[in-house]
C-alpha cells in the first residue's frame, strides 16, 4: 500500500510539473471505475489506452483521482487526457474527442423490493438518487426537478449508499454495476431496472487548450485501428468479460 501510494505521489508531482513532451509519457486521470478503470495498472479503459499508445511508440501513465480533479487538472494542463468520457455540447467546446472504443448503457438501480416504476427520467421526481460526481450522468440529472442527488467519487459508494438505504436508486453504467457485485455479496440485491437511460459511446478526451491536442487523438486513434485489427482489442474486451 505504501508502495502504491509513493507512486500515485510521483505520478501527480509530475502531472503538476508539465504536460507531455516529444519523450514523455501522456499522462491520464481518472477516478477508479471498475471494470474500465480499476487502479493505475489494469482495468479495461487502462490498459486498452495504454496499449493503443504503445503501438505508436507511446508511453501512457494513468493516475487515480477524483473525476472532478482529473477534469480540472486536465483543462489545467496538468495532466494530458481523461481517458474514458462521454461527450455533451458543453464537452465539445472545451475538448477534442477520440474514435469511440466502446459504448455505456446507464441505467437505473434499486433494491430488489423497491416499487419503483421507472420508464424515464421525469420519473425520478421526488426520489433520492445518487450519481458520481462530474460524471454526464450526474450532471443530467441535477436538471430534473424535485429530484434529491446526492454526488459521490465513486460507484461503490454509491451502491453502499443503496445498501444502507439511504438512497433510493442509483444511476450507473450497466456492466460497471454488475462488475461490483461480482466483488460485493452485500449488492447482490439489487436489481438493475430494464429501461436505458441513455446509451453514450466512450473516448478519451483532451482540453482544447492542449498544445498537443489533434497529435494526442491522432495517436490514439491509430493504435486503437491497429489493437481492433491485430486481436489485442478483442482480447482486451474479453479479459474484463466486456464481450458478452
Amino acid at each position: 500500500m505504501a508502495i502504491k501510494s509513493l507512486r500515485q505521489s510521483c505520478l501527480l508531482l509530475i502531472a503538476l510539473s508539465c504536460t507531455s513532451s516529444a519523450n514523455d509519457a501522456i499522462v491520464g486521470a481518472h477516478n477508479v471505475w471498475p471494470p474500465y478503470v480499476i487502479d493505475e495498472d489494469s482495468g479495461f479503459t487502462v490498459d486498452l489506452v495504454r496499449a493503443a499508445f504503445k503501438a505508436e511508440n507511446q508511453d501512457f501513465e494513468m493516475l487515480i483521482t477524483p473525476f472532478s480533479r482529473a477534469m480540472r487538472m486536465v483543462e489545467k494542463g496538468q495532466v494530458d487526457i481523461i481517458p474514458a468520457l462521454w461527450r455533451s455540447d458543453s464537452r465539445d467546446e472545451r475538448f477534442v474527442f477520440s474514435k469511440a472504443y466502446y459504448s455505456n448503457r446507464l441505467v437505473l438501480i434499486s433494491r430488489t423490493e423497491s416499487e419503483i416504476n421507472f420508464e424515464h427520467l421525469e420519473d425520478l421526481k421526488g426520489l433520492s438518487v445518487c450519481a458520481i460526481r462530474g460524471f454526464r450522468s450526474e450532471i443530467a440529472l441535477a436538471q430534473i426537478s424535485q429530484i434529491r442527488l446526492e454526488k459521490l467519487t465513486n460507484l461503490t459508494s454509491c451502491l453502499s449508499l443503496l445498501n444502507k438505504q439511504r438512497v433510493e436508486a442509483v444511476v450507473s453504467d450497466e456492466l460497471a454495476f454488475a462488475y461490483l457485485r461480482s466483488q460485493h455479496t452485500e449488492f447482490h440485491h439489487f436489481k438493475v431496472h430494464q429501461s436505458t437511460i441513455a446509451q453514450w459511446p466512450l473516448h478519451i478526451g483532451i482540453s482544447k487548450s492542449h498544445p498537443k491536442a489533434t497529435e494526442v487523438i491522432e495517436l490514439f486513434d491509430k493504435g486503437l485501428l491497429l489493437l481492433q485489427t491485430n486481436g489485442i482489442y478483442k482480447a482486451t474486451l474479453k479479459k474484463y468479460q466486456l464481450d458478452e
